[in-house]
């Protein structure tokens, strides 16, 4: 939008933190504490001397060119024409919860009682009424408030701890500390807790409880395509029933996510800009000519050709589902990634062992250098689950390289489940960036060294 429009501003400088704001939301809403769709975050909460205190009041920002309005599956997210507020059609809306994965400020908070998706709507009745938002109507200090303005006076790169730069074009103007309030506060270590605590309090958006089924599906997805594509090339075939069985209650397991399973046909329509869309349309496609290539042997190159095209094509498109994430440890790529574990598959049902060592190598070398790097920054790296990841991976090739095919049906299945291990900590460790993670990243910047606070931090 180039016009100018309703847009939030932001003063820093004079946020008390009095959640004046928060409760006006509520209030005018009729949302619950745990559903509130303003939410005031503190940057240094625990007053670290040599750092300063900073309040941000953050909500929906109505962004221009908003991530949760292009990558919403199910086409939920409109706009209002007067006002340019970002709005949920709740009748759409299929609960998967990708807009809070794909939004900067942390907007987008998922309804359990309703199984949807609901935030922050502008206040757009109170708009078309000439009043301003409740929040901007209730800060006592003036810190919040609303205008009409030009885009062009939008925040484009603000310094508030907190606030992502993401591109989005985000519908506020943010007024930066003064100098005189980047002065810090020198008090005394409070009795709290450490900082490294304070991450255990923050709600992450996936892990691999509510997850599991997405862990099941993009594993077996990885293992399709890649004895698919290795039965293409020559080597072993699958069999029909894993493909029809195996396959189509893969698709039905993605659903089981959702919080509104009934609607799950409607994550297909936004395939033009929705890399969710993409992934499932991608996952029938290719369910659909593997099984054509599967149930007649004298099928032409032609489909087996397809199949390995649409199966590497719906790998890599999964792995895009979850770059809005982050591993802390990471440098390159995580050995979970289901186009490399696909290969991996590939290379073992192909019988090709050259290709299977070389690509289990650098599986492990991810592998370890993950561990290892998770280990220095003192975040969790899963003893348990590591050493038997390790001991199946390497159980099942050294049985390859001694015994070959001869035991190749027990060393398949080792290797699958080592490879699932992966791919369930995998999302045991991505982090959807949010203004909270964004703020305590910046303290462990600042506090490289042993800090007041009795604890040593170190930077991703």
């Amino acid at each position: 939008m180039t016009v100018a429009r309703p847009s939030f501003l932001f003063d820093v400088n004079r946020c008390t933190g009095c959640q004046a704001c928060e409760l006006a939301c509520e209030i005018a809403n009729g949302t619950t504490a745990g559903l509130g769709w303003r939410r005031v975050r503190t940057f240094n909460p625990l007053h670290v001397a040599g750092v300063e205190l900073a309040h941000l009041s953050l909500a929906c920002n109505h962004c221009d060119a908003a991530p949760c309005k292009e990558q919403c599956p199910s086409g939920a997210y409109g706009r209002d024409a007067g006002t340019g507020a970002v709005l949920i059609d709740a009748d759409a809306c299929v609960g998967c919860r990708y807009c809070a994965w794909v939004c900067p400020y942390d907007a987008p908070t998922f309804d359990e009682s309703r199984g949807v998706m609901t935030k922050c709507t502008f206040c757009v009745d109170r708009q078309h009424l000439g009043r301003g938002p409740a929040c901007t109507e209730s800060c006592p200090t003036g810190a919040l408030s609303w205008a009409v303005i030009e885009p062009a006076a939008w925040t484009p790169h603000p310094s508030v701890p907190g606030f992502a730069d993401a591109g989005a074009r985000p519908a506020v103007v943010i007024t930066d500390l003064h100098d005189r309030r980047r002065v810090p506060e020198c008090t005394h270590p409070p009795a709290m807790p450490p900082w490294r605590t304070l991450w255990s309090r923050l709600t992450p958006h996936i892990g691999v409880v509510h997850e599991w089924p997405l862990v099941l599906f993009t594993w077996l997805l990885a293992l399709l395509v890649g004895w698919t594509v290795a039965g293409v090339c020559g080597g072993m075939r699958p069999p029909w029933w894993l493909i029809t069985g195996a396959g189509g209650g893969g698709l039905l397991l993605s659903a089981a996510h959702l919080g509104r399973r009934e609607r799950a046909w409607r994550a297909i329509i936004h395939i033009g800009s929705s890399r969710l869309s993409r992934e499932i349309v991608l996952a029938g496609a290719f369910m659909m000519t593997a099984a054509i290539w599967v149930w007649r042997a004298s099928a032409s190159s032609l489909t087996g050709t397809v199949v390995g095209v649409l199966g590497f094509v719906l790998l890599w498109t999964v792995d895009a589902v979850y770059r809005p994430g982050r591993i802390r440890g990471v440098r390159l790529q995580h050995s979970a990634a289901v186009l490399e574990t696909g290969l991996f598959f590939g290379a073992l049902f192909a019988l090709h062992w050259p290709l299977l060592w070389l690509i289990a190598a650098g599986k492990i070398g991810l592998y370890l250098d993950r561990k290892r790097r998770r280990t220095s920054l003192g975040l969790s790296t899963r003893p348990a689950a590591t050493m038997l990841r390790c001991g199946l991976l390497g159980g099942g090739l050294g049985v390859l390289a001694v015994q070959g095919a001869g035991v190749f049906s027990y060393a398949a299945a080792v290797l699958m489940a080592a490879e699932l291990i992966d791919r369930a900590e995998f999302y045991d460790e991505i982090e959807i960036p949010t203004p909270d993670t964004l703020m305590l990243l910046e303290m462990e910047r600042r506090c490289s060294s042993p800090s007041a606070a009795g604890d040593t931090f170190a930077s991703s």
